[in-house]
């Protein structure tokens, strides 16, 4: 089902960039204010300045933040800085991290895929999509006509063929070897078109599951099909039918998820007995002494659909589902019952939605997410939100599964860890 082709990859010039950590930047779209201003100091050629450029999206067209953007691109081209491999190529992007003090290795590829509409089957979505963040990247993309980082997807090759393939070339010396905030991050070029056309095969039969990238993937969409009623050519061998991205492997132990924790503010005045009693009609209740105590249980019932719960002042609480029965009967909407026994649905429809009686849009403004859940507990400590809510990682299977069957979960049900670097490598939109 995956097409793939190999890319010329453009890649920062060594002999003028020597220090490729100063150049790398997060995926855009978790750069923060002091984020982007640390990546704006850390070297003038930092990939920042092309994937979120400074500046406004309504001045005129000589001055927007687009046309500053291809305006730096096409200069840097020009100087050097970026430097076009002559040969097509798969790239082996290799990332070495640590989780709670576990060394753990992640492997994939960069490649082109062809784009292909969402109904199709050949990929598929989890996540729900924002206008504003599709509107912006579709912008860039017209101007500059590159793909500056690749959407991250998952494909499921149990007997690890591909990663296999890939790991028999990291004996070689990588094009990029760096560390970004403790992480190891290395690269390495496949041009054999042997290997190249082993891995294309390997790769055919499998659907793809967007991770991260959502927005850039349905902007690709968008793209593509504008360009074909521009050209007036749909016959589908374009580049810009194609889209830049990191292949990895769900089978893998070095894929992790972490859980995304929430904080929520603007809440109604909360009796703690009354919601306390309200809870108990589908989860057994237990009160814990600290996050820690919380967490552990968490981790001791991964398979029993646990949230805990922090409502400040030192209490918290640990909700374990008593029958799967009860919650069907509150979510008795047409969604499959894989995704009604989400731990992530059920904190959302039925704790926030029904027991809390808070959102749809009112909870867009009023909500925070984090990975850690320390922070979690500070911010509602010092009265900046009201509760917190503390979750197990969504596992694959369940992203698999409930994608596979064209259902998208609940906002940030992933994370997917670590972050891809955006600036090791980018594809121009042009053979």
């Amino acid at each position: 089902m995956a097409e793939i082709r190999p890319l010329k990859g453009v890649l920062y010039n060594k002999s003028i960039v020597e220090d490729l950590s100063t150049v790398v930047a997060p995926p855009y779209d978790v750069i923060g204010e002091e984020a982007h201003k640390t990546l704006l100091k850390n070297s003038k050629y930092n990939v920042v300045r092309l994937e979120l450029p400074q500046g406004s999206s309504t001045d005129g067209s000589k001055n927007n933040k687009y046309a500053r953007a291809w305006s730096t691109y096409s200069d840097w081209l020009e100087k050097g800085v970026l430097v076009r491999d002559l040969e097509p190529s798969i790239y082996v992007y290799e990332q070495e991290y640590e989780v709670r003090g576990v060394t753990m290795n992640r492997i994939g590829f960069i490649a082109l895929t062809r784009v292909e509409d969402f109904s199709t089957g050949k990929i598929k979505a989890h996540e729900r999509t924002l206008k504003g963040p599709k509107a912006d990247r579709l912008r860039l993309m017209r101007a500059c006509g590159t793909n500056f980082s690749q959407i991250f997807s998952l494909f499921s090759d149990p007997e690890n063929n591909v990663d296999a393939i890939l790991r028999g070339h990291t004996n070689e010396k990588p094009r990029v070897d760096i560390e970004v905030d403790g992480i190891i991050h290395r690269l390495w070029a496949i041009s054999d078109p042997a290997v190249i056309a082993e891995i294309q095969e390997l790769m055919l039969d499998k659907p793809l599951y967007i991770a991260d990238g959502h927005h850039r993937y349905e902007t690709a969409i968008n793209y593509r099909d504008e360009m074909r009623k521009a050209t007036g050519d749909d016959s589908g061998g374009r580049a810009f039918d194609f889209t830049m991205m990191m292949f990895v492997n769900m089978d893998s132990e070095g894929l992790t998820i972490l859980p995304t924790h929430r904080m929520l503010k603007n809440l109604p005045k909360i009796n703690n007995d009354k919601f306390r009693a309200n809870l108990e009609h589908v989860f057994a209740v237990e009160k814990m002494e600290t996050v820690d105590k919380v967490m552990a249980g968490l981790a001791a019932n991964a398979d029993k659909h646990s949230i805990g719960v922090y409502m400040g002042n030192g209490t918290f609480y640990l909700l374990t589902l008593k029958n799967e029965a009860g919650i069907l009967q509150l979510l008795d909407g047409p969604e499959s019952k894989a995704w009604k026994l989400l731990d992530v649905t059920m904190l959302h429809h039925v704790i926030i939605n029904r027991v809390l009686g808070f959102g749809g849009t009112n909870i867009e403004n009023s909500i925070k997410f984090t990975t850690n859940e320390n922070e979690a507990v500070e911010l509602v400590t010092g009265g900046t939100y009201q509760m917190a809510f503390f979750l197990n990682p969504t596992k694959v299977d369940d992203v698999r599964g409930i994608a596979g069957v064209g259902e998208i979960m609940p906002q940030k049900s992933t994370y997917f860890y670590p972050k891809l670097l955006s600036g090791l490598v980018f594809n121009r939109l042009e053979w």
